[in-house]
């Protein structure tokens, strides 16, 4: 597996675009301007927000305070299901530019499966025409089963097919028959709580590692996801923190560590409730 060289590498979306692997997540972030700002101080580019955080605002805000250009960062939204309808996307679009400044959004998903066939049927419609629109680059999904984007892409009118699913991913949640059929699609696979919130970064398996690299337990953690392939988006709101999960370019795991971390997956164990892919028609 080759080194990720920097904060800044890319990997391609069926778009024709990219997305930076290592971003920036803002859920739950309790100073999310001065967080994200801190993350695009530090070098993140990649930023990911969405309507039921209600942060886009502050997630703009960090953007305007950091003088960068749209044009350097990578900023992804999406849309909750209470507005999944084709012109309650086309709304929940128009509120997130607002909300962010922005003229376009490079990325934007429907957050959950959970409100049913037709109802995503016209959400994603609606995504399609914001992109017609411009008002939005590439689209996805987040939280979706294998059933779901087979089922939506049979349906009349769709035209796109998600180039992301943004699903929960860590070495003791690994989705591997997920991972496998959007790998086998071309849908990157973007791993949101990959350091699991820091409930598991304790464990034995990864602490010893950690110590044998000279590295901490969440560096290990997010080295093991680069070297799976899929986009990362870590959040904190320590500066500390922040810096140190940045720390996994320059080093990378020998096979039997990546093997050791493999082992730890727990299944479907690690995800229950709402956001199970599988838990919903």
């Amino acid at each position: 597996m080759a080194t990720q060289h920097n904060i800044t590498t890319t990997l391609p979306l069926k778009t024709g675009a990219s997305i930076p692997q290592f971003g920036f997540g803002t859920c739950a972030s309790a100073t999310c301007t001065q967080s994200a700002l801190w993350a695009l101080q530090h070098g993140y580019i990649h930023l990911d927000t969405a309507q039921i955080y209600k942060n886009e605002a502050e997630t703009g805000e960090a953007i305007a305070q950091s003088n960068f250009s749209h044009d350097k960062i990578f900023v992804c939204s999406k849309l909750w299901e209470d507005m999944y309808s084709r012109q309650g996307a086309l709304d929940g679009v128009e509120s997130s530019l607002k909300k962010l400044g922005l003229k376009t959004i490079d990325l934007y998903l429907l957050h959950t499966p959970r409100p049913g066939p037709k109802a995503r049927l016209e959400a994603w419609l609606g995504l399609q025409d914001a992109v017609e629109k411009g008002w939005v680059k590439t689209i996805g999904v987040s939280n979706w089963a294998p059933r779901h984007i087979e089922q939506l892409m049979k349906q009349d009118g769709v035209k796109i097919m998600p180039a992301v699913n943004q699903i929960e991913f860590h070495p003791w949640q690994q989705h591997r028959e997920l991972v496998k059929y959007c790998k086998e699609k071309g849908i990157v696979v973007v791993a949101y709580s990959p350091l699991t919130q820091g409930r598991r970064l304790g464990d034995a398996t990864i602490t010893a590692i950690a110590e044998k690299y000279g590295r901490t337990p969440a560096q290990v953690v997010l080295r093991w996801c680069l070297q799976q392939g899929v986009v990362i988006i870590p959040k904190s709101d320590k500066e500390n923190r922040i810096v140190e999960n940045q720390g996994i370019f320059d080093w990378e795991l020998k096979s039997e560590d990546v093997e050791a971390i493999n082992a730890l997956d727990e299944g479907q164990k690690g995800n229950v409730g709402e956001w199970d892919p599988y838990a919903h028609e």
